[in-house]
């Protein structure tokens, strides 16, 4: 006493939802949750970040991130389909029309992360997720802004200012410890006053610049944790009647495509994230395949990219900086 659409749409609704799966000119069946086979192969692949990150993925660094996951998931014979949990919108719904998800990891989503993880295949990448069973993809934070600060060590810098980033991930830990460990390492004691903390935004590297700048001895160089705040910074120097490098010199994080386009173009570490994409993939076809997690780790290198906006100190004269008066 059923019609035939109505049916028809039934059926539907059970597969979208996961209890049935057609297989083309086999028939319709009842999934069997315990058996990732048993779901249809959408081939798309999921990048999921979480709501909270400033901008999202129109800003800077994540734009290229899924740039380079977009390609090499193409290249894999894969569509890359992006989400996040902002609105009413039910990413449980979403990971159905997905064969594996990609996630920027940040501590406070791990409840999401631990419940995409029952029902496809996840690789995290920026952190690693508390359950270290779940493969990553991250960067060696640390070592990168070490080298940096060596590097500025090398060109007679001793008062070196840092804008950080958040300490809720690994990422800004990172990057800090990496940055007292190399003032460490060069026989230069710490001082918490050249410590500015930021948020990646372009307003901290504002205030950041200008908090150094009103020292009664400013520091002869500056690093930012994102290249954001480093052109930021580079912005707030510039408007205050300073020169850069001759002034102070400036070093950035990330290598986003304005970073080689300013004026003077921005020295940066640059984070590879043509591998980022490829490992992550790589590691997330290996999960979906073997119905598996892999319990992989890797932690990827970065490279100083030299340009014009560090350079060697000039120690010709032991006056303090004067600023140009600004109303």
């Amino acid at each position: 006493g059923i019609s035939y659409m109505t049916t028809r749409r039934a059926i539907d609704n059970l597969v979208a939802k996961g209890l049935l799966y057609k297989i083309p000119k086999k028939g319709t069946f009842v999934a069997d949750s315990r058996k990732t086979a048993a779901k249809t192969k959408t081939k798309t692949l999921g990048y999921f970040l979480d709501s909270s990150i400033q901008d999202g993925l129109s800003s800077p660094y994540y734009s290229m991130i899924f740039d380079a996951l977009e390609k090499e998931a193409t290249k894999n014979g894969y569509a890359l389909m992006y989400f996040t949990n902002t609105g009413g919108s039910d990413f449980l719904e979403i990971i159905k029309k997905v064969d594996g998800v990609i996630i920027s990891c940040f501590p406070r989503i791990e409840p999401i992360i631990q419940e995409m993880k029952k029902h496809v295949a996840v690789v995290c990448i920026d952190n690693c997720s508390a359950d270290k069973s779940i493969p990553s993809v991250t960067l060696d934070n640390f070592s990168s802004v070490a080298d940096s600060i060596g590097y500025l060590c090398t060109l007679g810098h001793k008062r070196i200012g840092f804008i950080t980033g958040l300490d809720d991930s690994d990422i800004g830990r990172g990057r800090l410890a990496g940055y007292l460990s190399a003032l460490k390492s060069q026989h230069i004691a710490e001082d918490r006053d050249l410590i500015y903390k930021g948020d990646y935004s372009f307003e901290t590297g504002r205030i950041g610049a200008d908090y150094f700048l009103s020292m009664p001895r400013p520091p002869t160089a500056i690093m930012c944790a994102n290249d954001t705040m480093a052109i930021s910074a580079l912005k707030e120097v510039s408007r205050k009647g300073l020169r850069v490098p001759e002034d102070i010199s400036i070093i950035g994080f990330d290598d986003i495509v304005m970073a080689s386009q300013i004026t003077p173009a921005l020295t940066t570490v640059s984070v590879p994230v043509e591998e980022i994409a490829k490992k992550a993939i790589d590691i997330l076809r290996a999960a979906m395949s073997s119905n598996e997690q892999q319990y992989q780790h890797a932690a990827l290198p970065c490279q100083l990219v030299v340009r014009e906006t560090a350079t060697e100190i000039n120690n010709s004269s032991p006056e303090p900086i004067k600023l140009q008066a600004s109303y």
